[in-house]
């Protein structure tokens, strides 16, 4: 295992304020982050990559806002209440209640004790949210364990398992459109 570095201890100081929000920016409760962390053991996980999370036509629709070929009227639909994250918090319906196996990075939002957390926010590449800016919701897992979780390096890709369910989750660093109960969090062999 390796030792936590001192930018590893930074990023955990300026991460320690972050938990999900009680209201959006609207006003409205957000929902409380809730629920069964109970996790079959013997189900069998799906895999699942990061597109597998957009809905049929999303993808099209970023990659026209990245290039600057959409309509003026579509980037109204793609802002959420950060000015630094586009996206949606259009989901795929069949993913709530599946068991997926997927890769990414964490990013923990609570630190328990040094180098364990129980919170985290699931990315699809490294440094979002801290370096650069967030992915869009429906690009971020939120993930949440009955145990602390270990880690060692926040720079070192992982598989997660567990229970993929459609929520909507604010924190202070991102939006995420989909919450994860935790089975296994293992490092990315490949």
């Amino acid at each position: 295992m390796r030792k936590i570095t001192p930018l590893t201890l930074m990023a955990a100081a300026l991460l320690a304020a972050c938990s999900p929000a009680g209201n959006g920016a609207d006003g409205q409760p957000v929902a409380e982050v809730q629920g069964d962390l109970h996790v079959d053991p013997t189900a069998e996980a799906e895999l699942l990559n990061w597109r597998d999370l957009l809905p049929d036509g999303e993808l099209e629709m970023l990659l026209a806002l990245e290039e600057g070929t959409a309509p003026p009227t579509l980037m109204s639909q793609f802002q959420t209440r950060r000015d630094e994250q586009i996206g949606t918090f259009n989901v795929v319906d069949e993913l709530d209640g599946l068991i997926v196996r997927m890769p990414g990075y964490i990013l923990p939002l609570d630190y328990a004790e040094r180098g364990q957390a129980r919170e985290f926010l699931f990315l699809p590449y490294h440094g979002a949210c801290i370096h650069y800016p967030p992915p869009p919701p429906n690009q971020i897992v939120y993930l949440r364990s009955a145990e602390p979780i270990r880690f060692s390096q926040l720079w070192d890709p992982v598989w997660v398992e567990g229970r993929m369910e459609i929520q909507r989750v604010e924190t202070d660093l991102a939006d995420a459109a989909y919450a994860m109960a935790v089975r296994s969090v293992r490092p990315y062999d490949g």
